[in-house]
């Protein structure tokens, strides 16, 4: 029987602000308070500081002196060199996982893939993005590459972030639900060529449709 620690204060200030600002809780640029942050867990300042220096590592919140720490914001800039990223090491990630464990990702896919209709259907968004997440870190689970993993999850927060804003887009989650059922039928049939086309398409629609979303904003100021 293994015996789990408790958490300390750090580590769940740390998950608090995380899972607020993946889920949209804590908005893109929203200014964040060290005090209230701290009243509101009961808490003193120490472990919210060091939570909110972790999470400045992880690249979701930025911290100024004399203004203190605010939420993540994107350019469009921004958005193209994760998208850049995500494509180049889940494509690798997939390569790798293709040919150590074909049966075992699939089936993984295939699963997440269903719970992700079920959830859609109920309205469970933060569910279905929370399986979406896990689908793309399913690449890596099974690629067997600990600095291939490590180097996507260092992200991964800023990544689900951006997936938890643009699920508010019309329509995208609908295509992004299509994209994510067609690479699952790519890796049951263990076809690289299809996974890699899928994949494109699915990551540059991202940096498209987040694009359009910031020229319909700023003309709408």
């Amino acid at each position: 029987m293994v015996i789990q620690r408790p958490k300390s204060l750090r580590e769940l200030a740390l998950e608090h602000l995380r899972n607020n600002i993946v889920d949209g809780t804590l908005k893109m640029g929203q200014v964040l308070s060290e005090r209230k942050i701290s009243e509101e867990l009961g808490v003193s300042k120490s472990p919210v500081r060091e939570a909110l220096a972790q999470l400045r590592d992880e690249g979701l919140i930025s911290i100024e002196p004399q203004k203190g720490a605010r939420v993540f914001s994107l350019s469009n800039a921004e958005v193209a060199q994760i998208c850049d990223f995500r494509q180049a090491i889940e494509t690798a990630a997939f390569e790798l996982a293709l040919s150590r464990d074909p049966v075992g990702l699939a089936t993984k896919m295939d699963r997440v893939v269903k719970n992700m209709a079920k959830e859609r259907a109920a309205g469970n968004e933060k569910a279905y993005l929370a399986l979406d997440t896990a689908f793309h870190h399913l690449i890596f689970e099974h690629a067997g590459n600990d600095y291939l993993t490590a180097s996507y999850t260092r992200f991964v927060g800023k990544i689900a972030a951006l997936r938890t804003h643009l699920a508010r887009l019309p329509q995208h989650t609908e295509l992004s639900f299509e994209e994510h059922q067609g690479i699952a039928q790519a890796v049951s049939k263990g076809d690289m060529e299809s996974i890699r086309r899928l994949l494109a398409e699915h990551i540059d629609r991202t940096r498209q449709v987040y694009r359009d979303a910031s020229l319909v904003m700023d003309s709408n100021e």
